[in-house]
Formats: structure tokens, C-alpha cells, sequence
């Protein structure tokens, strides 16, 4: 009468099947560039448009995304140099 469905094998489940990373290189599990603009651009919205108690807080939020931003840009070029020079 009523169908089985069996549920899928994941790793909570299989706990035995070992886990393959990418590493630190590539980014598998970050969002995409169109879905990470659109988020700032609505974080840009409430931070100039948004309710008085909001923007400050997303005001903070913008600033702490760029300075990281910059800090990951600024560290990136020197381990790809360290990397070259290995090679």
C-alpha cells in the first residue's frame, strides 16, 4: 500500500566511509560570487536605509567584511610567492 523509501547513507549514519577535503586552496563549501554580492548589497541597503537601531550594526558587520577582505587578499600573494619558490 504504502512505498518504502529507504533513507540515504550519509555520515552520520556511515560513520566507517572516511571524508575527502579540497583543502584550504580550493573553496568547495563558499557560497557564489553572485549570492555573496547580493548579501552585501543588502547589507549596504539596511546600513544607509534600514531601521535607526539596525544600521549601526550592520554598519559593523560591512566594516569587519572588508578588513578581512583585505587581510586574506594581502596574505594570499605571499603564500602563492612561498609556494613558487619551493617548487
Amino acid at each position: 500500500m504504502f512505498k518504502k523509501n529507504k533513507a540515504k547513507v550519509t555520515e552520520l549514519t556511515n560513520p566507517e566511509e572516511t571524508k575527502k577535503s579540497c583543502g584550504l586552496s580550493k573553496i568547495c563549501c563558499a557560497a557564489k560570487p553572485q549570492t555573496k554580492e547580493a548579501i552585501l548589497g543588502g547589507l549596504t541597503f539596511v546600513s544607509m536605509f534600514g531601521p535607526k537601531k539596525l544600521r549601526p550594526h550592520a554598519q559593523h558587520i560591512l566594516a569587519i567584511v572588508s578588513i578581512v577582505t583585505f587581510v586574506v587578499k594581502a596574505i594570499k600573494p605571499k603564500r602563492d610567492n612561498k609556494e613558487e619558490k619551493k617548487a
